[in-house]
């Protein structure tokens, strides 16, 4: 099992979502952590190890290195510019 870590700003973007998507979001997660990558997970250009997986219309992205994945930030995706913005964190 892969150890997963979930930073503040995605704990706040969990709590944030609705119920329906916040079990959907979980069972990603639950993925990552068995070692599997679910569908729809892209790496995200610009940067060596960020990876991002969508659920709906939500995105998680998180950085996989030495076998443990970083949750970064989970939020709902409006355009384009939430990408840019996130990944300078």
């Amino acid at each position: 099992m892969t150890k997963i870590f979930l930073r503040p700003s995605a704990i706040a973007g969990l709590a944030a979502a609705p119920e329906r998507h916040r079990l959907q979001i979980k069972a990603a997660i639950d993925a990552l952590e068995r070692g599997s990558f679910p569908s729809h997970t892209e790496k995200l250009e610009g940067t060596s190890k960020g990876y991002r997986t969508r659920v709906g219309r939500w995105r998680i992205l998180f950085v996989f290195r030495n076998g443990e994945i970083d949750v970064a930030d989970i939020f709902m995706k409006k355009g384009r510019s939430d990408y840019r913005r996130r990944t300078r964190r």
